[in-house]
């Protein structure tokens, strides 16, 4: 990639770089919709040093987690720092992976920071003669510059990377190198929250260093020299500087091994290309391969042990079916011409029941193969793939039983998919299939992309030639198959075969059906409705346009901040001392502009927004899914995303249609029954996080309120204000629906004080009084929250598992996003997992009771059915019995049932 310099040694703290890709490239996601903006940025960063520094050694370290030696010196120690972004958190195992893939090393140390380890590296490298070049932008780095050792912070745009050393320093700094330590101690450093001497800026700490020498003589002659407030502070605050000297000095001296072993390894320019097609970074893939092409490289040889079979002539069928019937079980795995499954054609079905073997039936040979009796093949594999007593896995199977069915060959026996029991045992983690080969097999699966190309040029399946698409069939089956016991073992590390074989994969068939379904779509509804919002959107901006004096464009920011923070000065209207900034402009975001909700104009520029989304989101967007054969919308439901368990939906997302406005609620109004005669049916729990709360916590002051059917709000509302439940208020009532509901994602007093406009004091006083009114909740909260610590994973009440590692961090705001997380999945967890069952007893009871009702959407606590209207009353009793009796609770399910001629009626 580049021309090493003899001896060369680069340091990259990649928490930093990180941290800069993070922030310059927000909102960049892949292809499967995962943010990665910052892995981008970050390996670009990378490469970029690579060229410009040309090392001949390289090494990455990396911030751990938990609490450091610093923390245990000082529990402020950056007790300060904002939380990391989930965004972020999510890319960092993708950056060491690229780092691993690039032929370099990752390094972290439990106990110390980043800095600490490319410090000791740099006093080695130093000592071996190396040139140290530390790619790095913190001050504390400062320490350790000498003549070999050089500082290489982030460049300006368009610029050369500067080098800093031992002159540059003294320059920037006033001191040189050796003082640095000093310095730091009596400056302080507020983003570390580290605390120096009141009064001693970057100036006067040069002066006394210069006057004095080191920090213990300006603490002890200062002190006794200086004049007036300077004299008095340096007194009183001399351990303060002292501790943060211990804080700030970089430790030098850790065992980090052997020099020669970061000396800079070879590329694995396959596994780079690989990487690149799962984040979609066509241009570094294209680099990439240029490398590969340049440096003689091919892709890895394929396994010369497989024994992958086209079954492309009569023999070869007979023996394929042969083998099927006496397989005991077989891996499914279908090749088709789109990722939609209500729109894709059937390619080829490949098959697997021994590791290293599969076979690959083409439905698109010419001329066509046929089965025994001179049927289809697919005809000849129906009864194979209908058998329920032949066992059948995948990979996303969901896919593959769709396209199936589709294709005239309905799958029955389905019994393990090993994308759902991955995300089981570790729901945050990768779950594709290429993701799981290369880190459960050691391998790199083909492609897609090499099959099919990218972009406009892009194919599908079925222009392949079959004896590709065989090799690229066959291997997804084999690797799937392989795969399988290794995400067995998983499910028993995670104790969650039970929650696997009794929910997971039951669901999987509910879902396929409720899919399969879909839901009918009044698109002429739609259109009146557009027409409607079109209209007010026009008014709205009219209305903005008049208060702001002038018309301007209201989706520009750069316009809009001048109008609103200049010439109107909504800050001072709203008491707002401090106006948020970004690098281009004024803040006006959704977030920020809620601060100002109430004056005139944002109540009108809010509106105007929310009409605009509707609009494109929903209003016009919905119309486009409608399937040309079915005249259905068909949903696709997804069981691997969200770590607490709930199910998410796609292409349209249904889950986020809002409920409590008028336009939300017309939208809903256009989803309606199958046949003009039948009813929508709405069957919605009733408050099942706050019920599940009650069951977890054990209180019996709410659990009492749950049992005896009591308005919970006003209830606690009575509990905390010390009065009679006939004497709350509305407003009474508000605050503590607020509560309640705020207690399971972690509202504080700051949020509160926000929520209920009160101060930071009341809000605190009203948190307070809420506990001691309910201590089972507040005794639930810290055992749950010990627990976690202790174990590092939390569960719901069914045994689901999510993994909290961000407890141990040494972050506060990290640690604190990671404490709602740990209390929030119990709850959240468990009312999606009650719902899930309840799918499966009702589609099940439905089948039995023989009734033509549907089971159509399920969108967070309320499932949506369709139904003739003499099965009305079967449907609602139905339905109320299984949602409510689903699982044993120490409190009672309640499930409110509703009916309409559309969705929004049966709400």
């Amino acid at each position: 990639m580049t021309d090493q310099k003899r001896n060369r040694l680069l340091l990259v703290d990649g928490t930093a770089l990180a941290f800069r890709a993070f922030f310059a490239i927000p909102g960049l996601s892949d292809g499967q919709g995962r943010p990665s903006g910052a892995l981008f940025g970050f390996l670009n960063g990378l490469l970029r040093a690579l060229e410009e520094h040309h090392p001949s050694h390289l090494a990455v370290a990396w911030d751990r987690p938990e609490p450091t030696f610093r923390h245990q010196l000082s529990e402020a120690y950056k007790a300060t720092r904002e939380r990391m972004d989930q965004d972020l958190l999510v890319q960092l195992p993708w950056m060491r992976e690229a780092v691993e893939l690039l032929g370099l090393q990752n390094h972290e140390r439990p106990g110390y920071e980043a800095d600490d380890i490319l410090a000791s590296w740099a006093q080695q490298g130093e000592v071996a003669g190396f040139e140290v070049i530390l790619l790095a932008g913190d001050k504390d780095f400062a320490q350790v510059v000498s003549d070999r050792v050089c500082l290489s912070p982030p460049p300006k745009r368009g610029e050369a990377s500067p080098r800093l050393g031992p002159q540059e320093v003294e320059e920037k700094f006033g001191v040189p190198p050796a003082q640095m330590v000093d310095w730091q101690a009596l400056v302080g450093d507020s983003s570390d929250n580290v605390p120096g001497v009141p009064g001693v800026g970057p100036k006067r700490a040069t002066a006394l260093l210069k006057k004095y020498g080191d920090l213990e003589s300006v603490l002890t002659r200062g002190a006794q020299e200086e004049k007036g407030k300077l004299r008095e502070n340096l007194e009183q605050h001399a351990e303060t500087a002292r501790q943060a000297q211990k804080l700030v000095r970089l430790v030098t001296d850790l065992d980090l091994g052997d020099l020669g072993h970061q000396e800079l390894g070879q590329a694995d320019w396959q596994g780079l290309i690989d990487f690149c097609d799962q984040h979609s970074f066509q241009t570094l893939g294209e680099r990439f391969r240029k490398e590969q092409e340049q440096q003689g490289e091919s892709p890895e040889e394929p396994d010369q042990n497989r024994d992958y079979r086209l079954v492309d002539t009569a023999e070869k069928f007979a023996e394929l079916l042969q083998g099927l019937q006496q397989s005991g079980g077989f891996v499914v795995d279908t090749e088709t011409t789109s990722v939609d499954p209500m729109r894709a054609q059937l390619v080829g079905v490949s098959f697997a029941w021994q590791d290293h073997q599969a076979w690959y039936v083409p439905m698109n040979l010419d001329p066509p193969l046929q089965g025994p009796n001179g049927e289809s093949p697919l005809a000849a594999l129906a009864p194979l793939l209908a058998d329920p007593d032949l066992p059948k896995a995948g990979q996303n199977l969901k896919y593959d039983a769709h396209v199936l069915a589709r294709a005239g060959a309905p799958v029955r026996g389905w019994t393990f998919d090993t994308m759902v029991a991955h995300f089981l045992a570790d729901p945050l983690s990768p779950h594709n299939l290429d993701s799981l080969a290369l880190r459960f097999l050691g391998e790199r699966k083909i492609p897609t992309s090499d099959l099919l190309g990218k972009g406009r040029q892009q194919i599908t399946m079925a222009e392949v030639p079959i004896e590709e698409v065989s090799v690229y069939a066959c291997e997804d089956a084999d690797v799937t198959r392989r795969l399988m016991e290794p995400m067995r073992r998983g499910l028993q590390e995670a104790e969650a075969e039970t929650l696997f074989e009794q929910m997971e994969m039951p669901l999987v068939s509910v879902l396929q059906k409720m899919e399969a379904r879909g839901v009918r779509v009044d698109a002429e509804h739609l259109a009146r409705l557009n027409r409607q919002l079109q209209k007010q959107q026009a008014d709205l901006e009219d209305q903005v346009h008049q208060l702001a004096g002038r018309p301007f464009n209201l989706n520009s920011p750069k316009q809009l901040g001048p109008i609103l923070f200049e010439s109107l000065r909504i800050q001072d209207q709203a008491g707002v001392k401090k106006v948020g900034r970004t690098k281009t402009g004024y803040r006006t975001d959704a977030g920020t502009m809620e601060r100002y909700r109430g004056i005139e104009i944002v109540d009108a520029l809010l509106e105007y927004r929310q009409v605009t989304k509707l609009r494109g989101t929903y209003v016009e967007a919905l119309p486009q899914y409608i399937h040309p054969q079915t005249g259905c919308i068909h949903t696709s439901y997804h069981q691997a995303v969200a770590s607490t368990g709930r199910l998410s939906s796609s292409d349209p997302n249904l889950q986020n249609i809002p409920i409590r406005t008028d336009a939300g609620r017309e939208i809903r109004r256009a989803f309606v029954p199958l046949h003009p005669d039948w009813i929508m049916v709405s069957a919605d729990y009733s408050q099942i996080e706050l019920r599940v709360v009650a069951h977890l916590a054990g209180d019996p002051a709410l659990a009492e309120a749950f049992v005896k059917g009591l308005d919970v709000h006003a209830s606690t509302a009575a509990l905390i204000f010390g009065v009679d439940l006939d004497q709350v208020s509305a407003e009474m009532r508000a605050r503590a629906k607020t509560i309640n509901f705020g207690i399971l994602y972690g509202m504080g007093p700051a949020r509160l004080s926000r929520e209920l406009d009160l101060s930071f004091a009341e809000a605190k006083q009203f948190i307070e009084v809420y506990f001691e009114a309910l201590p089972g909740v507040r005794n639930w909260l810290d055992r749950t929250l010990e627990e976690a610590r202790e174990s590092g994973v939390v569960r719901t009440l069914l045994g689901r598992q999510r993994p909290v590692p961000e407890l141990q961090s040494a972050d506060g705001r990290v640690r604190a996003s990671a404490e709602n997380v740990a209390v929030n999945t119990p709850v959240q967890g468990t009312a999606a997992d009650l719902i899930k069952m309840a799918m499966i007893r009702l589609d099940r009871r439905l089948e039995k009771e023989g009734l033509q009702a549907r089971m159509l959407l399920q969108v967070h606590d309320e499932l949506v059915f369709d139904c003739p209207p003499e099965e009305l009353e079967s449907l609602s009793q139905l339905a109320k019995q299984e949602m409510e009796q689903v699982h044993p609770l120490d409190v009672p399910l309640k499930v409110d049932v509703g009916h309409g001629s559309d969705w929004a009626s049966a709400h």
